[in-house]
């Protein structure tokens, strides 16, 4: 299927020099008192990063700074990929939403029997995840995905299919491997030639520390002392579409414009992606299929945030208002919202006053 062209940009409102002269310097003292590294954070319409605004190192010991062009990890903004792919392929016929998993997965352990393809993209399959069981550091290792189900099976299951909801790192893992075997190729290269080529998005890819990766950022944490410490890459095999992808600012605009339209997915796949999950007994927890639903001070929007061993992330959509914010930041457990929220009522207009 032919990917329409981003649309025209949208009319927005835009901060003035003096908004955009107060957040800046409420960003460069965020930053000084948590010992972060280094930040962007932008605005997209219509397709087009229209405005942008970097901060401190992309890579410390080199001296690197931040730019328009730098590539951070996105940690679980990765799985709304995942979902629009699993969509494609339901689209296609090639795979069912109600399918049980081990329809395309034969080898699970026959305890997660039963959860189906729609539960492992809104977390309620009650599959345990493996990266809770293992924190973070398991993103630093080459795993394949029989040790990554020997993990997330070392705990019983959460609740029965479809009876609850927690948050499952374990669920993408397994949604990357079914389309995997429905494709017949890895999944890299299925969203590389689905919708990162058609969409030219030339920086964004499945992260590798081997790989040779123009502009990307290096990760940090800090140790018992405060001080900053390096985090390797996240490995492929660790996560892949749980967590694994890297992106820039102008590929995630790209993203944005696409998702308006019938260029990926048809109005009905969406409202179906975009419905907040129901389960019995339930209180629904808007969440869709990879996205975070809630209203936000009165907006609609559809968002995510990231978070991998060196790296915090955040991306929201307001479709009315046609905008898009984008936070990245390269350093893991960074306590990001207070500059998330500053971001927000800078570049959004219309938000409701915060309570």
């Amino acid at each position: 299927m032919a990917l329409a062209a981003p649309r025209a940009i949208a009319q927005i409102d835009r901060p003035t020099p003096d908004e955009l002269a107060a957040f800046d310097a409420f960003a460069d003292s965020f930053l000084t008192e948590r010992t972060i590294p280094g930040a962007l954070v932008a605005l997209a319409s219509g397709g087009e990063v229209v405005l942008t605004r970097t901060y401190g190192l992309a890579d410390v010991e080199l001296a690197v700074p931040v730019s328009d062009s730098t590539v951070f990890e996105i940690g679980s903004i990765s799985k709304q990929f995942v979902a629009v792919a699993v969509m494609r392929l339901v689209e296609e016929g090639a795979l069912g939403l109600d399918d049980p998993i081990q329809q395309h997965l034969p080898e699970i352990p026959s305890e997660w029997y039963g959860a189906t393809v729609r539960q492992l993209l809104t977390h309620t399959s009650g599959i345990p995840d493996y990266e809770e069981i293992r924190s973070y550091d398991v993103y630093r290792f080459r795993l394949t995905p029989e040790e990554i189900i020997q993990i997330a099976h070392s705990r019983p299951m959460d609740f029965p299919p479809g009876t609850g909801w927690y948050y499952s790192n374990t669920g993408y893992v397994l949604l990357s491997r079914i389309v995997e075997r429905v494709e017949g190729q890895p999944l890299g290269r299925v969203l590389a030639t689905r919708i990162f080529g058609p969409l030219g998005m030339t920086q964004t890819r499945l992260a590798d520390p081997e790989a040779i990766i123009p502009h990307r950022a290096s990760g940090y944490w800090v140790d018992r002392t405060g001080a900053l410490i390096n985090r390797p890459p996240t490995e492929t095999s660790s996560t892949l579409g749980a967590g694994g992808l890297l992106s820039s600012a102008r590929d995630l605009a790209r993203w944005d414009a696409a998702l308006d339209g019938a260029a990926l997915l048809s109005e009905a796949s969406k409202a179906e992606m975009w419905a907040p999950v129901a389960a019995p007994g339930l209180e629904a927890p808007e969440y869709g299929f990879g996205w975070e639903l809630a209203p936000y001070r009165g907006l609609r929007t559809h968002r995510h945030s990231g978070q991998v061993a060196g790296f915090t992330a955040y991306f929201a959509r307001f479709p009315d208002q046609d905008a898009a914010v984008i936070v990245f930041l390269n350093r893991y457990q960074a306590q990001s919202w207070p500059l998330i929220e500053r971001a927000l009522d800078t570049l959004v207009p219309g938000l409701d006053p915060p309570e």
